[in-house]
């Protein structure tokens, strides 16, 4: 499989195999269930298309993702994920990291992975502050 970046593409190939699997050899059901799976993923990614990109680091693995949305706070709320946060370049050696979408939290931080460690140890911290309360 060859990796294609470009939303409008996919979304082509997308709508190639919700075609397709109208016309596979399986029941009714399972064409029409695949049909609409890839019918929505096209649209999903048409609708992607032209929506700016946002770096979202995790801070409990140091991973990047590259999420398209309207907002930042879109973009980290569609990774699902507690540590996920905004990483800007300020300067070169200096980053801002902002999190927590509903109640914007942030950190500078000349190193990148002692500010992703910042941020687990915020988000750590506030749990334990959850527990004990409740």
């Amino acid at each position: 499989m060859f990796p294609t970046r470009n939303p409008s593409a996919r979304a082509a190939a997308h709508r190639a195999m919700a075609r397709a699997a109208l016309f596979a050899d399986s029941s009714a059901s399972t064409r029409l269930k695949r049909y609409n799976h890839h019918t929505e993923k096209a649209r999903r990614l048409e609708a992607q298309a032209g929506l700016p990109a946002f770096t979202i680091y995790l801070a409990r693995t140091g991973e990047s993702l590259e999420v398209r949305a309207e907002t930042w706070q879109q973009a980290v709320k569609r990774t699902g994920r507690a540590d996920a946060c905004l990483v800007e370049t300020i300067e070169p050696g200096k980053f801002d990291l902002t999190f927590d979408p509903d109640c914007p939290q942030g950190f500078v931080d000349a190193d990148l992975h002692r500010g992703l460690a910042a941020v687990v140890a915020y988000l750590d911290a506030a749990a334990r502050g959850q527990e004990v309360a409740s």
